[in-house]
């Protein structure tokens, strides 16, 4: 997935995830990363979706991202070429 794609808006999944029927993508402001959950049969439909991520920094390879936990400041980072556009997705049910 290209940088422009994850700006797009589009959904995209992580690969070793442990659910496959999850799916994240940038919240339509931009300011955090939303968690889909979709339907095993139809993966084209979102059942339900949260926030679990706050964007710190948008960069050239990787976004950053931060949330809290207890009290404390969680970040982590996803590269670009780590997520997997659900256009060209694998079929959830194997």
């Amino acid at each position: 997935m290209t940088k422009q794609d994850f700006l797009n808006g589009e959904s995209f999944y992580l690969n070793g995830d442990y659910s496959k029927t999850t799916t994240y993508k940038i919240c339509h402001k931009g300011s955090s990363l939303e968690r889909e959950y979709r339907m095993t049969k139809d993966v084209h439909s979102v059942l339900l979706s949260d926030h679990i991520f706050n964007i710190e920094k948008i960069g050239t390879k990787k976004v950053h991202l931060y949330t809290f936990l207890l009290g404390r400041k969680i970040k982590d980072s996803i590269r670009y070429e780590d997520m997997l556009n659900i256009i060209n997705l694998h079929p959830f049910i194997t």
